[in-house]
């Protein structure tokens, strides 16, 4: 891995706290852009460098000349910027709140639309996609996504398995227009054609970061640190990290990764290897591929939590990570590698040899053999079995000879409670040639083990690492069930028809399946199949029938295994449409209860909207009575100093006691009684 310092382009500071992914870069004049943030709960920043002062809503920030503060009244949840108006080539500031979205135009001041969410926001951009060729505010919720026009009208609406994460808009089959590619927080994802969804991708974790490369492979980032590349639906490649991905962005000839710490990696793109690297002062915020200098190259944009921007131009444009004036290309860099590291393992292949050789013939006592010596024939074997007993998988690791597995790490994404690595290390009076490790995938997704063992004998103080890796198939978690258990009776069945051989049928069986025989037909001219399963994680029962008809049947009390067998049989057999007939009683029991209580909070939203409503005309109407009483109590302080002063001026007699003394002179009122208001 070669590593260099990459100096930034330019460098300015926004003197403002950022809210990280809460960031864009608009064009509000059509021609300078702007770079606009979330500094806080309700408040957004616009820095603007080339001029056109912001002005209307936003004010002029006291701590940057460059920057204007626009303040609203709800928290700040997602921010995008596009040409939304056909007419205008300025793009127009998209706001998300946790239930609403407003469209503002910041050169005219003036809003587009105010549309209420009731499904939430969580991501917003804009874009083309399938038959909308106009660019549309394209709104990711808890459970579904919507397009709206720049008028605020409804142009989409789709539901969604989990809370969107992340979208682009992407051409993912190469047919000329775009989809919708959307990151779940369930580890899928999906691809929206026009309104129907063509494919979902699963994952590991939550999917928090999508970006195109080319026109076929397109980048993602998971919440538990891993990145990757897919082309065409598979993936090329992906790495694993401690940190979170803040944005991912392909930048000239390289994948551009910005991780919650502040560090900015430049990786290979076939290979995810490491170019170069660079370090924050502080957490990252946002990374942005632009052309804020505009000078017709996009710029690799990063923001600071603390509100540091620096600049740093493409791939192409800074080599200086070679140091030769003569650049050598991509595959002689490429053959130099594959040749060290095959010069680094024939050197460790080498040593081996020659250790043991030194330590003599094979009757050689223990005591004189060599801490490094090893069995040239030594080879690591994996094998994973189910275990219905512990409700687990359980992965074998042994050698083929007298030498003893000291300890093993099992490496696998999302498979264990407490991390991704499982080690095993048993005690020295335990050790053996065989080691036993548990497996409990929880989600229904291949999943690649990787396994690091030492190998050698009982009394080495060296051992040798063997390296493997074991990908389980799709349902693994479930066993084929005995014979003498009878079929079950609860009503919960996917059916469909197909037209393929039985022995395809099988040959997926023996493909998504963990089985000690492969699955095989009774004869060569049986049409018919029936497999019973039996799920390792809850002892649930999936029954599978295959009838000679095409017509196939499977029974299981879960919705969502249905619908994975349904697509991973799809997928296997080629094909596009696919049309079945679900029947799940408690899941439509479940839904119906909670489209009721979806029901009862609706309607408790409109009653308490009517009631504010009333309250705030209540409080209209009142609001004249309070200012009046406000002026009469004005008054009647007044009056009541006056009488005071009066009492004062008399030695504390009262008014009545004065108008009835005679004795004083006083033949009427003195003159400043009427001055008063008596």
């Amino acid at each position: 891995m070669q590593i260099s310092k990459v100096q930034p382009v330019f460098k300015l500071e926004l003197n403002h706290k950022v809210t990280p992914n809460i960031v864009t870069v608009a064009k509000y004049d059509g021609t300078h852009p702007c770079l606009t943030a979330s500094a806080g709960y309700d408040k957004i920043i616009i820095h603007h460098p080339h001029g056109g002062v912001v002005s209307g809503r936003a004010q002029r920030s006291q701590a940057h000349g460059e920057i204007s503060e626009l303040n609203l009244s709800q928290a700040v949840i997602a921010l995008a910027a596009g040409p939304l108006r056909p007419d205008s080539g300025r793009d127009m500031l998209l706001i998300g709140s946790p239930s609403q979205i407003l469209a503002y135009d910041v050169h005219d001041n003036s809003d587009l639309f105010f549309k209420e969410a009731q499904d939430g926001v969580n991501v917003i951009i804009t874009g083309t996609f399938g038959k909308y060729l106009d660019n549309l505010a394209i709104v990711g919720g808890n459970s579904s996504v919507q397009g709206l026009n720049w008028q605020g009208d409804e142009v989409f609406w789709n539901v969604v398995g989990g809370k969107v994460c992340s979208m682009i808009t992407f051409d993912f089959d190469k047919d000329g227009e775009n989809e919708l590619l959307i990151g779940c927080e369930d580890s899928y994802i999906r691809v929206l054609k026009n309104n129907q969804f063509m494919t979902e991708l699963a994952e590991t974790g939550p999917v928090i970061c999508l970006t195109p490369v080319t026109d076929v492979k397109f980048a993602y980032g998971l919440a538990n640190g891993t990145i990757g590349i897919y082309e065409e639906g598979i993936r090329l490649w992906r790495v694993k990290s401690k940190q979170n991905t803040i944005s991912l962005q392909w930048s000239g000839e390289s994948l551009a990764c910005c991780w919650e710490n502040g560090r900015i990696d430049w990786r290979e793109g076939h290979s995810g290897r490491v170019l170069r690297r660079v370090q924050l002062r502080s957490a990252a915020a946002a990374m942005l591929l632009v052309d804020y200098r505009s000078e017709g190259t996009p710029d690799l944009v990063c923001v600071s939590d603390r509100g540091e921007v620096l600049g740093y131009p493409p791939y192409q444009e800074t080599t200086g990570f070679v140091s030769s004036k003569t650049l050598p290309s991509e595959e002689d860099r490429q053959a130099i590698t594959e040749l060290f590291n095959r010069k680094q393992a024939l050197m460790v292949e080498l040593q081996h040899y020659e250790a043991n050789a030194a330590s003599g013939s094979t009757s050689l006592e223990v005591a004189e053999r060599p801490a490094t010596s090893m069995p040239t024939n030594t080879r690591l074997q994996v094998a994973v079995t189910a275990s219905p007993e512990e409700g687990c998988l359980e992965l074998a690791i042994a050698t083929n000879n007298e030498t003893i597995v000291r300890a093993a790490l099992v490496l696998a994404e999302g498979m264990f409670e407490t991390g991704e690595t499982l080690a095993r290390h048993p005690a020295p009076a335990q050790l053996r040639s065989l080691l036993h490790a548990p497996l409990r995938p929880p989600r229904d997704v291949p999943v690649d083990v990787h396994i690091k063992a030492l190998v050698g004998y009982a009394d080495s103080e060296q051992f040798h690492i063997f390296e493997l890796t074991k990908q389980l198939p799709r349902f693994s978690m479930y066993t084929l069930a005995p014979k003498t258990i009878t079929s079950t009776k609860h009503g919960s069945h996917v059916t469909f028809r197909i037209t393929e051989r039985v022995q395809r049928i099988c040959m997926w069986i023996n493909q998504n399946f963990i089985l000690e025989e492969d699955v095989e037909l009774e004869s060569e001219d049986a049409k018919e199949l029936h497999v019973n399963f039996i799920c390792l994680r809850d002892r649930s029962r999936l029954e599978m029938g295959f009838k000679a008809d095409g017509q196939v049947k499977i029974n299981t009390t879960d919705i969502r295994l249905a619908g994975d067998l349904v697509q991973s049989l799809a997928v296997f057999l080629n094909l596009a449409d696919l049309q079945s007939v679900a029947h799940f009683p408690d899941a439509e029991k479940k839904l119906r209860d909670e489209m009721d209580n979806a029901s009862d909070v609706g309607e408790m939203r409109s009653r308490l909207a009517a009631e504010t409503a009333e309250r705030a005309q209540l409080i209209t109407a009142l609001l004249p009575a309070a200012q009046d009483a406000a002026a009469y109590d004005l008054n009647a302080k007044s009056l009541q100093r006056s009488r005071d002063v009066e009492r004062r001026a008399f030695g504390g007699m009262s008014r009545a006691s004065c108008n009835t003394r005679t004795s004083c002179g006083f033949a009427q009122k003195p003159s400043h009684y009427f001055a008063t208001g008596f």
